[in-house]
């Protein structure tokens, strides 16, 4: 016999025929502990393993992993030993055992176990549990066929498959694991059922009912598919459909149920039925023979499938690909373990062989390549449920920032499980995180609909479309930054031009002067200068507003009174005398200003016809020349004359008028002048457009 030079990890305490089972830590650390628990005890190559029933003994390593060693030899000759599993599952059928009774008992049941030997099969594969009340097969690999018709009720481990087509047919079946926790393996039940997941449950969480073995998940399964379906029309009197076209309708139903479970027998004994049946009308003749037509095209579709199937875990094994062979005896085993042909049984056989022999480091291999695998598929359902949530948007802003995130960390792991699609996406959102997260701008609808956008094309009055992704073309919630953009940049040139223009004029202002003074008046026609009077203010304000009145000079439009402003031509708009001034700056409502222009009053002020006197004295009461001393007042004071009546002239309003909210139209709703807003009103913006006219008229 040859000698088998893999690591041995479990053995049997007490002695060879012994059932107690017992895993040696990998770790030296962990080793000593071991050494000194079990200090007083033996430890054997059971015959219950496989094993030759010699003694074994621990072996402590630094650099590798910790392992059981038989006795050498009392001759000096090699140990040979004929056991063929020696990993940490090795003797997972008798932690089986000793989970079972000890559940058993705790529910008052006393059980047998044997260890099924079947020919060809090792000693483990197969554990049948034995009570008054019902019996279990526990198969852990797959070197025995489970038996669905029988009393005896399958639990099957992780690598044995099932056929969809069971899994419909039963409803559900049960699933066993075992896990390693220190130097034990503890028991897991798991339920398996059609489209969903398996669910694991502790062995304490599970019970022993009529229908036999029971988790929380069988109950769960069997009320909802015993519960009564609702009725889905109120009861009344039922059309009567002849017998022979309903049960046509029936069968393609179940046809086309069986083709979206992919069933092949299922489909080949519905096609069978259908072309069996008779008595009906020729028009639902026609549906059938279609439908049967579609269902033949379709099976040799799967029939060319399975036959590539078997061809690509023949070549795994010829070149010796176990992971490959893993994968493929998987959806062998799922979806052609049924009618198969003497070839396809012989190509089945050779690679469970070759896999069943492989040693325990290819076998840790190729476990570890299933769980990359099993990660990478779970990592590309992340990424496309990113992608989902993520196809709305197609800017990168900072509140997206967690899930483009998730997003690139999914997309590394699944690498070739995305589509090219998913994957151009991907990218696209890898090329918007390396530049950076952008901050959505904010300005109000009314004004950046009134621009066309340059991303997406949108036209003046529509709102922004989604550029990129799935749902490109569909309304954006938000418009884009880019469209959003030329609005702010159209405020902000509308500023700088309005700072220019206020401070142009403040420098023409300052620079008016008059060339001449004002001829004197008769000290008789001079009228004293009344002090204006204001309330008197304290504290640094009020000396501040002292300050600010007697180094602010004048507006010109209080130099000139306003009778003397549309005497004369207007420079710059060339009005002529008695009209108004052209709102050529946009100061107003209005077509006309409500001022004259600064170049027109300036030309009054430069005039030498000004021999009124009280615009002289008015100009002086304006300027604010505290310096000048009031004449004496005269004794004798002459009668008044009364002042011709002149012409009416045309007129804005008054230089200190102060604008209403409905003395504008509102930029809002539109509502002219003298009139309210609809529905409620004022509108803040009415009321923020009239003091803007009051500021500009008052600089």
């Amino acid at each position: 016999m040859r000698e088998d030079r893999r690591r041995i990890q479990t053995a049997v305490l007490g002695g060879a025929d012994s059932d107690e089972p017992l895993m040696l830590p990998m770790e030296a650390i962990e080793l000593d502990v071991f050494r000194r628990v079990h200090a007083d005890d033996t430890f054997w190559c059971g015959t219950l393993l496989g094993g030759c029933g010699g003694r074994l003994t621990t072996k402590l390593y630094t650099d590798r992993a910790c392992h059981f060693a038989h006795h050498p030899d009392p001759d000096g000759l090699p140990h040979v030993c004929g056991r063929r599993s020696r990993g940490v599952d090795s003797a997972d059928h008798l932690y089986v055992r000793s989970a079972a009774a000890a559940w058993l008992a705790g529910r008052g049941e006393q059980a047998t176990f044997e260890y099924t030997r079947t020919e060809g099969a090792p000693i483990g594969s197969v554990v049948d549990v034995r009570w008054r009340h019902g019996a279990l097969r526990v198969h852990l690999d797959q070197a025995v066929t489970p038996v669905w018709d029988d009393d005896v009720e399958p639990v099957l481990g992780t690598m044995v498959p099932v056929d969809r087509d069971t899994l419909i047919r039963r409803w559900y079946v049960h699933r066993i694991r075992l896990n390693s926790v220190g130097t034990a393996r503890h028991v897991q039940i798991g339920t398996e059922a059609f489209a969903r997941p398996i669910e694991w449950f502790a062995l304490d969480e599970c019970e022993m009912t009529e229908r036999g073995l029971s988790t929380p998940a069988i109950v769960k399964i069997v009320q909802a598919r015993t519960a009564p379906r609702p009725s889905l029309w109120a009861p009344g009197k039922a059309r009567k459909v002849p017998e022979p076209e309903a049960r046509a309708h029936a069968l393609l139903r179940r046809l086309v149920y069986a083709r979206r479970i992919e069933s092949v027998p299922v489909v080949k004994q519905m096609c069978t039925d259908i072309e069996e049946l008779t008595g009906v009308d020729e028009g639902l003749q026609e549906q059938l023979d279609a439908a049967v037509r579609h269902a033949r095209v379709w099976l040799i579709e799967k029939d060319e499938e399975r036959r590539k199937l078997f061809d690509n875990l023949n070549r795994a094994v010829d070149e010796q690909k176990p992971g490959r062979v893993r994968r493929l005896l998987l959806r062998v085993n799922a979806t052609a373990s049924e009618n198969r042909t003497d070839a396809e049984a012989a190509v089945y056989e050779r690679a469970s062989t070759y896999f069943e022999n492989l040693d325990d480091l290819t076998r840790y291999a190729v476990k570890a390549e299933a769980n990359s695998e099993r990660e990478a598929r779970r990592a590309a359902a992340r990424a496309r449920s990113a992608l989902r949530r993520l196809r709305d948007y197609d800017a990168y802003t900072p509140h997206l920032r967690p899930q483009v995130e998730e997003l690139l960390q999914a997309a590394a792991l699944a690498g070739e499980l995305l589509t090219r699609g998913e994957a151009r996406r991907v990218d696209a959102w890898k090329e918007r995180a390396a530049r950076g997260p952008q901050e959505q701008l904010h300005v109000a609808r009314r004004y950046w609909i009134q621009r066309g956008c340059p991303r997406c094309k949108a036209q003046q009055g529509k709102g922004c479309v989604l550029v990129e992704g799935p749902n490109s073309g569909k309304p954006r919630k938000d418009g884009h930054n880019e469209r959003l953009q030329l609005e702010l940049d159209a405020r902000k040139a509308a500023q700088q031009k309005a700072r220019q223009q206020k401070k142009f004029r403040q420098e023409v202002e300052d620079a008016a002067e008059p060339t001449q003074p004002a001829p004197k008046a008769p000290e008789h026609e001079v009228r004293p200068a009344r002090p204006l009077q204001e309330q008197p203010r304290s504290g640094r304000k009020g000396q501040a507003d002292k300050a600010r009145m007697n180094t602010v000079p004048a507006r010109l439009h209080h130099q000139v009174p306003r009778g003397g402003w549309y005497r004369m031509e207007c420079p710059r708009c060339h009005a002529g005398p008695g009209t108004l001034c052209e709102n050529d700056d946009r100061v107003g409502p209005s077509a006309k200003r409500q001022l004259p222009h600064d170049e027109r009053l300036r030309r009054v002020l430069q005039s030498d016809d000004r021999s009124d006197p009280d615009e002289q004295q008015k100009s002086i009461h304006d300027r604010r020349q505290p310096e000048a001393a009031p004449p004496a007042r005269a004794k004798a004071r002459p009668p008044r004359q009364h002042r011709e009546e002149r012409e009416p002239q045309e007129t804005a309003g008054s230089a200190a008028r102060t604008w209403d909210a409905e003395d504008v139209t509102c930029p809002k709703c539109q509502a002219r002048p003298n009139s309210s807003c609809t529905p409620d009103g004022p509108h803040q913006e009415r009321v923020e457009w009239a003091q803007e006219f009051t500021r500009k008229l008052w600089g």
